[in-house]
């Protein structure tokens, strides 16, 4: 088997140990992660929910921060991310409402903003258990860091 080494299931498939790349989805369970977009640039916000979309992901956007906590106290959420600025409440602001949410505290948040750099990263971190990210990312960085996200909450949980 071209030096593999392999296994088999109790299905009696053969599948070799180091083989394709097991996506986070197949790994935790067969239904999508839902991940809130909170955006209020209508451009990127359809750009994210494409991505993550055909990343295997349930999306669900909002422009507005309070449409957002409507929907998180409607619906759970496995992840979250949201935008800095934003019309109504800064991200910040947010994802503090969020985490006064029954079932969010513990629910990860990635913070993504053009202007991150102008962030305290550390601070934001430390306060509210976040994550941050530039806008300017690459979508698949994205995806990549919110199936870590999931996988590492999923293992901790």
């Amino acid at each position: 088997m071209s030096g593999q080494e392999s296994y088999s299931s109790s299905a009696g498939a053969i599948a070799p140990i180091f083989g394709p790349r097991i996506t986070v989805k197949a790994i935790m369970n067969s239904q999508p992660k839902h991940i809130l977009v909170l955006e209020d640039d209508a451009n990127f916000r359809e750009i994210v929910e494409f991505a993550l979309s055909n990343a295997g992901f349930k999306v669900t956007t909002a422009a507005e921060a309070v449409n957002a906590v409507l929907l998180a106290q409607q619906e759970h959420f496995d992840l979250v991310v949201t935008d800095y600025y934003l019309p109504d409440y800064p991200g910040t602001d947010f994802i503090r409402l969020l985490r006064e949410i029954d079932g969010y505290q513990h629910v990860p948040v990635i913070l993504c903003s053009g202007r991150a750099s102008e962030l305290n990263k550390q601070h934001l971190r430390d306060d509210l258990s976040i994550l941050v990210m530039s806008k300017v990312c690459p979508m698949k960085e994205l995806v990549d860091k919110i199936s870590g996200c999931l996988a590492t909450a999923w293992c901790a949980s």
